[in-house]
């Protein structure tokens, strides 16, 4: 079971730099792609960027409709976010093809994995292009997470999420600590 956190923590599901499942596109047509490349902007008002292939069919897909869902996976997704990244939804529906469970959003059209430890849903505000790379950064309008793996900061002993180290390499986040 999931539970709306409060927009301003959004970046608590993203700080510690989990690679991210972004779903695009809305209720007729959805798309999912593993994105490393992401990160909170602010926390009043919540923004957040994240940088894709300029030409490539996530960044058209939140070019048309506006918004996107930056989803947060735990290790049991792993299969679906290498999968994900190595074939174009253009040619494939990745969602069928990876078994990917959606679920409808809460504010925006685009839906999110249903599986994920949280997600943001957030409406773009801005795109730049940088030789390639589109930057979109955008407005987070809902965050939700699984109410097990959060008391206030993200718990990774009871959801890892994994971080790409490079290459076909990754990190599981198992422990938390403060100092």
């Amino acid at each position: 079971m999931h539970k709306e956190i409060p927009k301003e923590e959004f970046y608590r599901l993203i700080n510690h730099g989990p690679c991210v499942i972004i779903s695009s596109g809305d209720d007729k047509k959805a798309n999912i792609a593993p994105v490393a490349w992401k990160m909170p902007l602010n926390d009043d008002p919540p923004l957040v960027a994240v940088a894709l292939s300029e030409d490539g069919y996530t960044a058209e897909l939140i070019s048309a409709t506006g918004t996107f869902v930056v989803n947060v996976p735990d290790s049991d997704l792993l299969a679906s976010l290498l999968g994900a990244g190595k074939v174009s939804g253009r040619d494939t529906d990745k969602i069928k093809r990876f078994g990917a469970r959606m679920a409808n959003g809460e504010k925006i059209k685009t839906p999110h994995l249903a599986d994920a430890v949280g997600w943001i849903e957030c409406e773009t505000r801005d795109k730049r292009i940088y030789e390639g790379v589109a930057l979109f950064t955008a407005k987070v309008l809902y965050a939700a997470v699984d109410d097990g793996a959060y008391d206030g900061y993200l718990d990774p002993s009871k959801r890892p999420t994994v971080h790409h180290l490079g290459g076909g390499w990754f990190a599981q986040a198992t422990k938390r600590i403060k100092l």
